[in-house]
């Protein structure tokens, strides 16, 4: 496969990628796009989210997927400022903490948002950004219309942390890692030490396994 760019990458970073997506079965033996990496190209989203759409089908639980994609579209959604404010906003950020992971205490705290008004007065009171929250709305709205074109059922989990887990793992399981004695995470593939991010629910913790995005 040749393209002509203005300035050429390295060969190991393009050959990386060309593998990923054939792994992700966006393409086939011959470097063409499958019927599913067809689609997926005309997401507005990098690929491992367009996967966890697309895979939300066979688990089931399309209506979260998309709320998570869309929060994970959007940046700073809590606001902890330095200082005694600080603390009181950590302490509000925690009612959306999922032991689960930051995934679902994005998606408990795009629920609770959308079901408590939208309202910036709320956000304020409860260490959210408005503007980061709303955003997030728009951006679920675009892509539940490409959902809905490509035939992708909106149905809900109902609560089932365990499928909507292996959804996500269906997008991002490039960056699968796991615990080790040392006390660091090294990525499945290639064994790279990783570090969990300070503001991540799971830093105090020791999951056997992670999926960083």
């Amino acid at each position: 496969m040749k393209f002509e760019w203005v300035s050429s990458p390295p060969a190991e970073s393009v050959l990386r990628a060309i593998e990923g997506l054939f792994a992700a079965g966006m393409i086939d033996d011959d470097g063409r796009l499958t019927a599913v990496g067809e689609k997926v190209s005309e997401c507005p989203v990098e690929v491992g989210i367009a996967r966890m759409l697309f895979s939300s089908k066979e688990f089931k639980c399309g209506e979260e997927i998309l709320s998570i994609a869309a929060m994970t579209a959007v940046q700073d959604v809590f606001v902890i400022p330095d200082g005694a404010p600080g603390a009181l906003a950590e302490l509000e950020r925690r009612k959306f903490v999922a032991e689960e992971g930051d995934h679902l205490t994005l998606l408990n705290a795009y629920n609770a948002f959308v079901k408590y008004g939208r309202s910036s007065g709320w956000c304020k009171g409860h260490a959210l950004s408005f503007r980061a929250m709303s955003r997030a709305v728009s951006i679920r709205l675009q892509l539940k219309k490409y959902m809905q074109r490509f035939g992708l059922p909106l149905e809900s989990c109902q609560g089932d942390a365990k499928r909507l887990r292996q959804c996500l793992v269906s997008g991002y399981w490039r960056n699968g890692a796991r615990w080790v004695a040392d006390g660091t995470y090294r990525s499945v593939r290639g064994n790279t030490v990783l570090h969990v991010h300070p503001n991540s629910v799971l830093f105090t913790r020791k999951p056997k396994t992670v999926s960083i995005s």
